[in-house]
């Protein structure tokens, strides 16, 4: 059995690749998995820590505006088809998560006739979804889709240390919660907020923070910074504590009273997993799946959004100070509202299993 992942170039696409990955080679110790990425995405980072092959194919983002560099397009995905045709030659089943790598190889094995499943993690499709859904035998979903036929809602793969701490309660979660904030350096009294840039973080951000930190300070928010790989570091204080990337997410959620972070569906997942009350920044990128990924929490009454064009020191500020005013209710609605689905990887494969290897064994 030779299973081809392309995993999409983003930490959103590959962590969720990678959660379904374990799970096929948990139940098919036989399966030869192969990812397709592309340099300089977070698949160079996070496949190789996993132990599985990882090949590339050219970058061929699809422009979104007419420049001379989109002129390039055409070439460079042409050679990403033929290398993808190459890299899936043979293979049983292709998997895609969206993103620019995910395109040829859903061309590439609609080409060869090789089953697509895929999964879909934002409120609104990509480009390169909305293709493969027209051919892929499995269409997986984070949340329901409109107008998106024979969509079968496993919401999102997590890590399975994600996973296990969402599943906490009672005194074990108390005492999880408390060895995070010593982990970190924080004491029990003080709330801790928790923000997030992403793997790179986010330069306005962490501007943002590092000038209303010591406001923060006073009102006895402590502060967990992910300030991102390569960013400059500021002084630390007992209530102020920043990490370039943290491998043990849970952790940092565990610690976490109130969270400020982007909106990428692999955020909002492990936030709604957690059950935390978040300040969304979403970045206006794509077709705004990030705005449409964080006001379903807003809805439910767990979240607040702060535009990035709107993004000041003090609207942070007041925003970070109206949740932890109405703390209590917001904790409550957030916890209320927590994500019921924590087997999305195990879903996946299984309707994988029926609807793809069954079938094509009964066909015979």
């Amino acid at each position: 059995m030779k299973i081809v992942i392309a995993g999409g170039g983003t930490a959103g696409h590959v962590l969720p690749a990678l959660a379904v990955a374990n799970e096929f080679k948990r139940r098919f110790r036989d399966a030869e998995i192969i990812f397709i990425g592309s340099k300089g995405g977070a698949d160079e980072k996070l496949v190789p820590t996993e132990n599985y092959e990882l090949r590339y194919i050219p970058k061929a983002d699809f422009p979104r505006a007419l420049k001379i560099a989109s002129l390039l397009f055409i070439p460079r995905f042409c050679a990403a088809v033929v290398k993808s045709l190459y890299l899936l030659k043979n293979a049983t089943l292709a998997i895609g998560f969206g993103g620019y790598v995910a395109t040829p190889v859903y061309v590439s094995a609609k080409i060869l006739g090789i089953p697509i499943a895929l999964h879909e993690a934002n409120s609104l499709p990509g480009l390169a979804n909305r293709l493969g859904h027209k051919w892929a035998k499995v269409v997986a979903v984070f949340n329901p889709i409109s107008n998106w036929k024979d969509q079968q809602i496993v919401g999102f793969p997590m890590r399975k240390s994600i996973t296990d701490a969402a599943k906490l309660t009672g005194e074990a979660l108390v005492s999880a919660k408390a060895a995070a904030r010593k982990e970190f350096g924080f004491t029990p009294e003080s709330k801790v907020l928790l923000v997030i840039g992403g793997s790179l973080g986010s330069q306005k951000i962490n501007d943002a923070i590092a000038a209303i930190r010591a406001e923060l300070n006073e009102e006895k928010i402590s502060i967990l910074h992910l300030v991102g790989i390569g960013n400059k570091a500021e002084s630390e204080n007992p209530g102020y504590k920043q990490i370039p990337y943290l491998e043990k997410m849970e952790l940092a959620y565990l610690a976490a009273d109130i969270i400020v972070a982007r909106a990428g569906a692999g955020t909002c997942a492990e936030i709604e997993a957690m059950g935390i009350p978040t300040i969304f920044i979403p970045l206006s990128i794509g077709n705004g799946e990030q705005i449409a990924n964080a006001e379903r929490y807003v809805t439910h009454g767990s979240a607040k959004i702060l535009l990035n064009i709107n993004l000041t020191p003090q609207d942070l500020l007041s925003n970070i100070l109206e949740v932890n005013k109405s703390f209590t209710e917001i904790s409550r609605l957030a916890i209320a509202n927590k994500s019921s689905k924590l087997s999305a990887a195990s879903d996946f494969v299984d309707l994988i299993d029926n609807e793809i290897f069954r079938s094509r064994k009964e066909g015979f």
